[in-house]
């Protein structure tokens, strides 16, 4: 009969700990950049971390020739009105929050903010990407990203 009894409670506790852990997805345009996850190198993307919820994790996606981007995740409650004893301590009802992770990298050549010359910066910066593309070091698609982020930086009001 006790043997009985534990089938139900280890089944119960198993499944509770599983839950405790967020897959979080990381995406980056352009794919293929670097994720580091409190400053360990994890894989690139695209790709999913397995998180624990309780804790605070900074993510920081990096690629050569771009700008690194950090996103930091932090727990929140999923649900505030249901709380069942050490579960809410444990994670249980928390939840990584940005998730998924969107990294949209900028170019690491573009200035701080448009310049005095921000048209022969412009061409300047187009002919950089075309150079590149040309060069065979970036594919066709993250060229044509390269050229939405440079108008959208001059642009931008």
């Amino acid at each position: 009969m006790k043997k009985l009894l534990f089938l139900p409670v280890a089944a119960f506790a198993l499944s509770a700990c599983t839950s405790m852990v967020d897959s979080v997805a990381v995406n980056s345009m352009p794919e293929g950049a670097d994720v580091y996850v409190n400053s360990k190198l994890v894989g690139k993307t695209p790709m999913t971390v397995d998180l624990e919820r309780t804790g605070s994790f900074e993510i920081k996606v990096a690629k050569a020739g771009y700008k690194d981007e950090v996103i930091n995740l932090a727990p929140q409650a999923s649900n505030p009105f249901i709380k069942f004893g050490p579960l809410a301590d444990l994670g249980y009802y928390k939840e990584l929050t940005p998730s998924p992770v969107q990294a949209d990298l900028a170019p690491s050549f573009l200035p701080a903010y448009p310049g005095v010359n921000a048209d022969k910066d412009f061409v300047s910066n187009v002919l950089q990407a075309d150079k590149l593309r040309k060069e065979g070091k970036i594919s066709a698609k993250e060229h044509s990203y390269l050229m939405k982020k440079i108008s959208e930086f001059y642009t931008k009001k």
